[in-house]
């Protein structure tokens, strides 16, 4: 009897030997990748170009709409709830609308843009100004604007009227100001109602809410119709600060005598011509395959995909959106210095066969402009947003356009696996393989399909590099 409790009572201590140890692998193992040692939660984030503030960027493409949404994000939560509750309310309205609609959206689609630029205005302090743009069958669609000015280490938002000291004779020198900027602009004169900007100017409840700071001038922006026509779109005035500094508060009189302008994020004036980067495939009548990652780069995901693809030694194309590569300057120049083909996928993400030409040559510049300066090279290939493509897309742009072979519909399914099975079901010699580095679960599914690709004996390799017939 002794004996036989002596070996019940080690069956149980190796049991639960068995069990701590099994518990110990299970809850030790990466809950992104298991596969790959070397990517961890612990992974390094890339720095931003606007310390205390990073970009979200949510893409949308539905077959009766497209979205595009760019928002700041900050350390604090309740300054990401002040922003979230702006984007809440204008992505409301949108499907409100949307719903209203519907059976007209399947041969037109509509389209909603929530986009934002970002102007440093002293020590962590930055003006966010806002765009949003939504049509559904509309005739003039919506296009309006919201301004926050944000102390990232005070972690509040400041209201214009802390800025400016707000009394009427104040009003009556800033009516003079802008007139005089109306008066002498080419862009907005014909278009221009004085009468209503002194409507404006008289309005107690006023608060000037749509005052912001950028580049060592005030601007004032205003929405479509308030003073000017249709025709005018939403105006823009600046007025050099030393023309309104007597009309500041003290405390803004000196933060903004302080003001220095930082070399690192200033837009380049120009573009000089770089070379494209066409490096020889390293193994000549092997199968190949083109991975290609929209919308980033991503301050975490774009840096684990980096080193994935190292760790197969594969080359991939990364069309990039601009305002992400003006936050994210370092993680582009990471791209081409692994020796990754530099794309070009607009500034903003917005479709462009709705655009005229001047707005889509700007989408397509402004981009160029912030991969040269991040890179010290040029896009060497465009994307499209949407795949969108007519004539006016195609003449505008002289570098190649590409689209793809392979949806993995990883920005719908955001499952690695279902990743997997599209590649599997769908990939061939010269496939180019559509994939979005802006999303966690992309990192995963990365891993597998490299995984599967080395297996079934493909070469990863740039777009540019595909042997195409």
């Amino acid at each position: 009897m002794r004996h036989k409790k002596s070996k019940l009572h080690s069956l149980v201590a190796f049991s639960i030997l068995g069990i701590i140890i099994l518990s110990v692998i299970i809850f030790n193992r990466d809950p992104v990748i298991s596969t790959n040692k070397t990517i961890t939660n612990n992974s390094v984030k890339a720095q931003t170009a606007y310390p205390g503030v990073d970009i979200i960027t949510e893409i949308h493409d539905e077959r009766m709409y497209h979205i595009a949404i760019h928002y700041p994000k900050f350390k604090d939560e309740s300054l990401n709830e002040q922003i979230q509750k702006y984007v809440s309310s204008s992505k409301k309205k949108f499907f409100d609308e949307v719903a209203q609609k519907k059976k007209y959206l399947n041969e037109f689609p509509a389209s909603l843009y929530i986009l934002f630029d970002i102007h440093p205005v002293a020590q962590d302090v930055y003006s966010i100004v806002f765009h949003v743009e939504s049509y559904a069958m509309g005739a003039n669609g919506f296009q309006g604007s919201k301004v926050f000015i944000v102390d990232v280490n005070e972690n509040s938002i400041i209201q214009q009227t802390e800025i400016l000291v707000d009394n009427e004779q104040n009003r009556n020198k800033l009516y003079t100001l802008l007139l005089d900027e109306f008066e002498k602009s080419e862009e907005y004169k014909p278009y221009f109602f004085e009468e209503e900007l002194k409507k404006w100017i008289e309005d107690e409840n006023n608060r000037f809410s749509h005052m912001f700071i950028r580049d060592h001038s005030i601007v004032f922006k205003f929405d479509k119709y308030v003073v000017t026509a249709g025709a005018a779109g939403s105006p823009e005035i600046s007025i050099p600060l030393q023309k309104v500094r007597n009309l500041l508060t003290d405390e803004w009189q000196k933060k903004l005598n302080l003001i220095e302008v930082d070399s690192k994020i200033d837009k380049p004036n120009g573009c000089a011509t770089a070379e494209k980067d066409l490096k020889e495939s390293e193994s000549p009548g092997k199968r190949q395959v083109a991975l290609t990652f929209d919308d980033g780069p991503h301050e975490i995901n774009t840096l684990k995909i980096l080193e994935l693809l190292d760790k197969h030694n594969a080359k991939a194309t990364f069309f990039m959106l601009g305002n992400r590569v003006d936050f994210y300057p370092g993680i582009a120049k990471e791209i081409s210095k692994r020796g990754h083909e530099l794309g070009n996928h607009t500034w903003n993400h917005k479709n462009l066969k709705v655009l005229n030409e001047e707005e889509i040559h700007k989408e397509i510049r402004m981009t160029r402009d912030a991969i040269l300066k991040a890179t010290e090279k040029e896009p060497t290939v465009f994307r499209p947003p949407y795949g969108g493509i007519n004539d006016r897309v195609y003449n505008t742009t002289s570098l190649p356009l590409v689209l793809w072979t392979v949806d993995t519909k990883d920005w719908k399914t955001r499952n690695a696996r279902k990743v997997l099975s599209e590649v599997k079901k769908n990939v061939e010699d010269g496939s180019i393989v559509l994939m979005h580095d802006i999303h966690s679960s992309t990192v995963e599914a990365v891993d597998l399909v490299l995984q599967y690709l080395e297996a079934e004996d493909y070469e990863c390799v740039t777009v540019s590099e595909l042997d195409i017939e």
